[in-house]
């Protein structure tokens, strides 16, 4: 079956897929045809999401031809992730002073960078990533 991915800036891709396909196996196929990352990704259906365990064949609305619209999450920043961690095993106060100091180290390790060095670290992540610089 042929199911069409809107995407809310404008674009669209057909996914081929089967009733046994669950919903993150669409996210992967797309993510190949968009480079749009799995985890930036959020399928909806008629306004509700879709859940990544569940199968195509489990919502009963998809049908072939389909369409789904695809949300694209801005992915959290450095500083909410580090916070969030910390929460798990601190007080508030605590997480937030850690978070803190943490940036602080960070932003001075990333000032003492060249460019250079900076230019080593993009291509190295790009080159994990199958691309080129």
């Amino acid at each position: 079956m042929k199911l069409t991915i809107k995407i809310l800036k404008g674009e669209e891709y057909v996914i081929d897929t089967t009733d046994e396909s669950t919903i993150l196996d669409i996210k992967v196929e797309l993510e190949r045809k968009s480079a749009i990352p799995v985890e930036h990704q959020k399928l909806l259906l008629v306004g509700k999401t879709l859940a990544d365990e569940k199968t195509v064949a489990s919502y009963g609305s998809i049908k072939d031809g389909t369409k789904l619209t695809l949300v694209v999450k801005k992915p959290d920043s450095l500083r909410d992730v580090i916070q969030r961690h910390f929460k798990k095993y601190l007080q508030e106060e605590q997480s937030q002073r850690l978070t803190n100091e943490f940036m602080k180290d960070f932003d001075g390790k990333i000032q003492q960078l060249s460019l250079d060095d900076l230019e080593k670290i993009a291509s190295d992540i790009l080159a994990k990533k199958g691309q080129r610089v």
